[in-house]
């Protein structure tokens, strides 16, 4: 009797978690049709970190073209370029 109590107690969870839990994505959810599969890291020339592109502040300092992580590398790069 006890066993039996046992086994639909466990059947019972696990149906439980199953149906809690959160599905994956659908294969057409994955990605959505304007969004890049795959994003190129590019390098902030001041501080050397890598960063996605799509996500990098990109600035032009001396007619050169550059990706920064953030405003602040952006501004420190621009004020080294213009004390040089």
């Amino acid at each position: 009797m006890r066993i039996d109590i046992f086994i639909i107690l466990l059947i019972g969870a696990v149906l439980l978690y199953r149906w809690t839990r959160k599905a994956p994505p659908a294969k057409d959810e994955e990605f959505s049709p304007g969004e890049p599969k795959s994003t190129e890291m590019v390098l902030d020339p001041n501080c050397s970190t890598y960063i996605p592109e799509t996500e990098a502040i990109k600035a032009t300092i001396a007619g050169r073209d550059y990706c920064f992580c953030s405003e602040k590398c952006a501004e420190i790069y621009r004020e080294k370029k213009s004390a040089v």
